[in-house]
C-alpha cells in the first residue's frame, strides 16, 4: 500500500473519478468527462458546474499543451476543463518531507547559524505579508486578523481573551511534519506574532508534546516597541 493516503478517498465516486481524469488527462471536455464515466452529458455538466463553482476546476486553463489543443474539433473547439491549484491538492503531497531535507541540507552546508538564517528571513516575509493588514487596528482587532496567520480565513485558528491577556489557538497545524523534525520552525509564528503585535509571545500548549493544539499566549503586560525590532529569535524549551 502506498505511504500517501488520498484525500479523493473522502470524495463521492462520481466527483473522484473526475478528479483522477483530470489529473492524467490535463484537458478534458465535458463529452469527453461524460464518455469516459459512463454518464449523461448533463449528469458530468451538472458535477462540472459544482466542482468550478468551488474552485477545484476551472475552464481553458493557462499553459494547456499543444495536443490538448490540436484535438479540438473544427469549428468552435468544445471548453476544456483542468484541475485548479486548489483541486491538484485532492492528491498527494509531501510538502512536510521536502522541507525538513531542505532544512537538513542548510544545516549540513551552513550549521545553525544558516538554519536561523533561513528562518529569519521566512519571518520577515510572514511580516511583510500580514503587516498591512493588522498596522492600523488595535490589539484586539489586530489578533482577529492575524488568524489569518496559516491562511485566509483559516477555521482552525482561533482568538480568546483571557483577563487582560489574549490566546491565539491553533487547531490544525499545517506545519506539524516538518515541525517535528525541526522544532525551530515554529518560531517562525511566535516571531511574526511579537514582531506584529509588540507583544511577548510565550507557546503555553505544543503539538509537539502531544497538547493537540498549540496555544500563543500574548501577553499585553509586556508589549513594548522593541520587542517589533527583534528580527527572530528561538523560542526557549518549554516549562514545566
Amino acid at each position: 500500500m502506498s505511504r500517501f493516503r488520498s484525500v479523493l478517498d473522502e470524495v463521492p465516486a462520481t466527483r473522484a473519478a473526475i478528479f483522477r481524469l483530470l489529473k492524467n488527462e490535463g484537458l478534458l471536455s465535458i463529452p469527453q468527462i461524460a464518455d469516459a464515466l459512463g454518464v449523461s452529458h448533463e449528469a458530468a455538466r451538472k458535477h462540472v458546474t459544482d466542482l468550478q463553482r468551488s474552485g477545484w476546476i476551472d475552464s481553458d486553463c493557462a499553459g494547456s499543451d499543444e495536443a490538448a489543443r490540436s484535438a479540438a474539433t473544427a469549428g468552435r473547439p468544445p471548453v476544456r476543463y483542468c484541475l485548479t491549484p486548489a483541486g491538484d491538492h485532492f492528491f498527494p503531497k509531501d510538502y512536510a518531507t521536502l522541507v525538513a531535507a531542505l532544512l537538513d541540507a542548510i544545516e549540513s552546508e551552513g550549521g545553525d547559524d544558516a538554519v536561523t538564517a533561513a528562518l529569519a528571513r521566512i519571518t520577515d516575509q510572514r511580516v511583510e505579508e500580514l503587516e498591512p493588514r493588522v498596522a492600523r487596528f488595535a490589539l484586539d482587532r489586530k489578533l482577529n486578523a492575524l488568524r489569518a496567520i496559516y491562511a485566509d480565513g483559516d477555521p482552525f485558528v482561533e482568538v480568546e481573551r483571557r483577563g487582560e491577556d489574549y490566546v491565539l489557538i491553533e487547531r490544525n497545524c499545517p506545519y506539524l511534519s516538518a515541525a517535528l523534525a525541526h522544532p525551530d520552525i515554529c518560531s517562525t509564528t511566535v516571531s511574526t506574532l511579537r514582531r506584529l503585535t509588540g507583544c511577548q509571545i510565550v507557546r503555553e500548549r505544543r503539538f509537539q508534546d502531544g497538547d493537540a493544539r498549540c496555544e500563543f499566549h500574548v501577553l499585553t503586560a509586556e508589549a513594548s516597541p522593541e520587542r517589533k525590532r527583534v528580527r527572530f529569535e528561538k523560542e526557549p524549551p518549554r516549562t514545566a
